[in-house]
């Protein structure tokens, strides 16, 4: 730790109110500083030295000292911010704010010194100009190993890295050539033969071969290593490698689903010399990682990528919470340019808010009269015109238009007091977990109202999205507020909902009903026809609903404010722009 740092934690603990010499014991800084008496002491001189602090040390061990703070802490930190800013260090200066304990008017202040360097910056680096894209993180990544990735933000990171064999293009609702530039299969589509583009780089120079899509797919089927969409290739039964540039993948059953699966982040094809490595993150795709830490995540512009290079030079995601509310995610605040104004971008989600109960647990959540209570106290249209926010339209399913065909029969307050009382319900408390954000924290605080005034008690808990791959939450949750926002082929995105095995929603049924829902999906990944396979999410929806497995809430709509002089803005499924189409307009 620096002086200052150990200054700030005296400051804040102590919390001077006027210039007054103020008492305390060595012993309360040795708990302050967690470390020995003699580094303290040594800390305390230091302090003394540097014209921090007077001290007047107390007669004899264990007595009270004097200790007079020379520093306004507001002023001293802010000069740091400063220090740090006009040298570049803006992931220095977070993680300082980051870690002390601030007044809230000091927070405010240096965020606002701060966020002036964050979003579209154009900045002169050996006479060169350098365009930055700079945007700040609420949370850590949970993980960027690609074939773990289930949240939003991890999925669209990972798609910036890493590649895979071949792509989905959402607007001809057809599969293309990427990594491979030509397959074909036999009639019954368990034969599949892929042909790999020559010349294709990793970002620490290999050339991307066979070899590396079988060590890719080899891991993926690793049972020790857990990896959730191991199902995709569950009945592979031969990996044959014809060339360097050349593969065939012979499947036990028919496999008419298996583009979809191909062109999933899950299976983007990693270095077969490196794997994953936390560390050392190497893939094929238009940026590369400079730096991953704590701090934050570092991307720079892969000029040998194989495709059309990125307009950008560099992508900075750096950890600053408080940021994340105060500003537009694609600003522009230093550019001198003829475009002038803010233009916006209105995104509709392809996936909802939902209700899970937990039946991997015993408790009162099991007993349907209990789950019909909840759901007839949810009135979805109050809950959106009161709550307001992103919240856009009632569900009943996962997609929006299936919502329209299939609308919710709106229950009473009566119907939820007579559900209640026909339960076994004994005043047992359910312990409701939410995303750690406020739009859900909202939803939860308001069913917790409403369902105080029929004698139902509930217990709120937050759950932060980095803990998202741990157990906890299926292990101490009777219900949980959450989210699925389906990918741009939102056939795919159904399936992993239903099929992977980080799925919020599959870790929360038991045994029996995983069996259940494996069986209908195993004719869904069968099937080559689209519009049966979709009867066949018709049938595992209406069954959850119809078991009240999950109560659906509203679907969300999403404005993406940006710069004027910003060009190539187009939003994926995610709500985020592509960062290798971005360029800023002079």
């Amino acid at each position: 730790m620096a002086l200052l740092d150990y200054y700030t934690k005296l400051y804040t603990e102590l919390n001077p109110t006027s210039p007054q010499a103020i008492s305390v014991t060595i012993r309360q800084c040795v708990s302050y500083f967690h470390c020995s008496d003699r580094n303290t002491k040594l800390i305390i001189r230091r302090l003394h030295e540097e014209g921090y602090i007077s001290w007047e040390a107390g007669r004899g061990r264990g007595n009270t000292s004097k200790i007079t703070f020379l520093k306004p802490l507001d002023k001293v930190i802010k000069d740091e911010v400063m220090h740090d800013i006009r040298e570049g260090k803006l992931d220095k200066a977070l993680r300082f704010l980051n870690e002390h304990a601030l007044p809230e008017t000091i927070l405010h202040e240096c965020h606002g010194l701060l966020q002036s360097h964050f979003g579209f910056q154009v900045e002169n680096q050996k006479e060169k100009s350098i365009d930055i894209l700079r945007i700040p993180m609420r949370r850590h990544f949970a993980t960027l190993d690609p074939a773990f990735a289930a949240i939003t933000s991890e999925a669209h990171i990972s798609h910036q890295i890493f590649d895979c064999l071949i792509n989905y293009n959402v607007v001809t609702n057809q599969f293309e050539e990427h990594l491979a530039h030509s397959w074909t299969t036999n009639v019954p589509k368990t034969e599949w033969t892929f042909y790999l583009r020559k010349g294709i780089l990793f970002h620490h120079g290999k050339e991307c071969t066979s070899q590396d899509v079988k060590f890719t797919f080899q891991r993926i089927r690793d049972q020790l290593k857990q990896i959730p969409c191991r199902w995709y290739l569950d009945d592979l039964d031969e990996f044959k490698t014809i060339n360097d540039y050349a593969f065939t993948l012979i499947f036990r059953k028919p496999k008419g689903f298996l583009l979809h699966l191909l062109s999933s982040i899950n299976c983007a094809i990693l270095a077969s010399d490196v794997g994953y490595d936390h560390e050392h993150n190497i893939g094929t795709s238009p940026f590369r990682i400079l730096k991953y830490d704590k701090k934050g995540l570092l991307l720079h512009r892969f000029e040998n990528y194989f495709k059309e290079r990125a307009l950008l030079d560099r992508i900075e995601l750096l950890f600053a919470p408080h940021l994340v509310n105060k500003m537009k995610r694609y600003d522009v605040p230093s550019l001198s340019s003829k475009e002038k104004g803010y233009h916006a971008k209105v995104h509709q989600e392809n996936g909802c808010s939902f209700l899970l109960f937990n039946f991997r647990v015993n408790g009162i959540q099991e007993d349907k009269n209990v789950r019909c209570a909840i759901r007839a106290l949810i009135n979805q249209r109050e809950l959106i015109s009161k709550l307001k926010g992103n919240r856009f339209a009632p569900a009943s399913r996962f997609i929006p238009s299936h919502s329209k065909l299939h609308p919710r029969a709106q229950e009473t307050f009566d119907d939820a007091k007579r559900y209640l009382v026909n339960s076994s319900y004994n005043g047992e408390t359910l312990h409701v977990y939410y995303f750690d954000h406020k739009e859900t924290l909202n939803d939860a605080v308001w069913l917790k109202d409403k369902a105080e005034k029929i004698g139902l008690n509930l217990s709120l808990h937050a759950f932060p999205l980095e803990n998202f791959y741990e157990h906890e939450v299926e292990e101490k949750a009777d219900i949980l507020f959450c989210g699925e926002v389906l990918e741009e082929n939102m056939e795919l995105g159904l399936a992993n909902l239903f099929k992977n095995s980080t799925s919020l929603l599959r870790r929360f049924l038991n045994d029996e009903q995983r069996k259940t829902l494996d069986h209908l999906m195993q004719f869904f990944i069968e099937e080559l026809d689209s519009e049966k396979r979709m009867q066949k999410i018709e049938e595992i929806e209406r069954s959850l609903t119809e078991d009240i497995n999950i109560i659906y809430l509203y679907h969300n709509l999403r404005e993406m404010t940006f710069h004027a002089a910003l060009a190539g803005i187009t939003l994926n499924a995610f709500g985020w722009a592509d960062f290798s189409k971005l360029w800023i307009k002079p």
